[in-house]
């Protein structure tokens, strides 16, 4: 029931619409009669889906701080069997005990919409904690290409929300966020992600051992290759027809012999393009970490993805081969010009990638890397800390 009721509204836009504002001030109307519970926190990351991301680098900095080794938390799950939590309470998502345990958590963290795409919005005496989960290229929500009135929705009025605390990598992507959702600047951290912290902490056995579990050889390079998802790419049996125009074999023979090829992507372009896996090639698109494959990823191949920002945190080479850059630009748009702005040369036919790699001077692409990094990522490193802080220094001010 549940299944068939989601399905009709993604397919009646208006309806769809209609009932987040209904469900909205039905939920606002029950939450001022339940009250706030002190020293509680509820965590989502990506709707539900995974126990990772931003989310849970704020929840394991404050498992580490003494100063909430009282506090009561809570995780939000799609299916909270699956994972196994260190500490703390797991709640299904979507149902009525998620959004009442929204309304008594003091805290909310989350790197999408944890209210579920309802207008719920934190009261007096709670702190939502929205991290984002990557800085964007490509446009977003009211900026989008699209006539979707999911995605245009309406913008929220403008006002200093001292609820709600943002977090941005930098003034770029601060100045995108502050229109898309139409706040005030006050709203920012601009400390980086808080995921990214880990980034720089992997060392030499860590590597090892990441490699060990993906099953590739110790002596080889890797390549790491993660093409954006195009949404509007779709025959008329709903599956996707655009693909990575690549020939797996033709990278296998000019790089094989010093290379591995990971490949990340979305699970209908992973399925749309086939691939067989081999000694040169591994899928890791369900692979948990993501900051596991940076971390051993010795260059990085992308197209429009804010992988190329988090990423330049680590100083390695990047490649982007955008081979329908002028048809995307077109459907999704983008932000910066990515001739102008990225780190390397913009290809778009796989020979021309396969020939950077072959040819590849490391410690230049390295350098060029660092200088995107110190323009779209200067402050990675503390950002869980710096979030930590500011939550306990707006309770403070809210008691005041």
């Amino acid at each position: 029931m549940r299944k068939r009721l989601i399905a009709f509204l993604k397919r009646h836009p208006k309806i769809l619409r209609a009932f987040w504002a209904i469900a909205g001030w039905c939920l606002r109307v029950i939450g001022r009669f339940v009250r706030v519970r002190e020293k509680t926190a509820i965590f989502a990351s990506f709707g539900g889906r995974n126990f990772d991301d931003s989310p849970k680098a704020v929840y394991e900095q404050m498992r580490a701080d003494e100063r909430f080794k009282d506090w009561k938390l809570y995780w939000a799950f799609v299916e909270p069997s699956k994972f196994d939590i260190p500490c703390g309470e797991k709640v299904k998502i979507d149902t009525w005990k998620f959004f009442k345990t929204l309304m008594f958590c003091q805290v909310w963290v989350g790197n999408s919409s944890i209210t579920r795409g309802v207008d719920l919005y934190p009261k007096k005496k709670q702190v939502r904690v929205e991290t984002w989960h990557g800085t964007p290229l490509k446009k977003i929500g009211g900026d989008e290409n699209t006539n979707s009135m999911a995605v245009k929705k309406k913008k929220p009025k403008k006002k200093k929300d001292f609820r709600t605390l943002r977090c941005a990598q930098s003034a770029y992507d601060r100045e995108i966020f502050m229109r898309i959702y139409n706040a005030d600047e006050s709203a920012f951290l601009t400390c980086d992600l808080p995921r990214n912290d880990a980034l720089k902490k992997y060392t030499d056995e860590d590597i090892r051992q990441v490699k060990e579990k993906l099953g590739v050889p110790q002596d080889k390079k890797i390549i790491l290759y993660m093409p954006t998802y195009r949404e509007y790419a779709y025959d008329n049996d709903k599956k996707i027809c655009l693909k990575p125009p690549m020939d797996v074999e033709k990278w296998q023979a000019a790089l094989s012999k010093d290379y591995c090829l990971l490949v990340r992507a979305h699970y209908m372009v992973e399925s749309a393009m086939d691939l067989k896996e081999n000694e040169f090639l591994k899928v890791v698109s369900s692979y948990p970490y993501l900051n596991d494959l940076y971390a051993v990823a010795d260059i990085l191949i992308s197209d429009y993805s804010s992988a190329f920002i988090d990423y330049s945190i680590l100083n390695r080479p990047m490649l982007c081969f955008a081979y329908d850059k002028e048809e995307y630009e077109k459907k999704r748009g983008l932000y910066i010009d990515l001739e102008k702005e990225l780190p390397c040369l913009v290809r778009k036919t796989e020979e021309e990638v396969i020939g950077d790699i072959v040819h590849l001077d490391y410690a230049a692409a390295s350098e060029k890397t660092d200088a995107f990094r110190r323009k779209y990522a200067p402050n990675a490193g503390r950002a869980s800390q710096v979030v930590v802080e500011r939550i306990l220094k707006r309770i403070e001010e809210m008691k005041a």
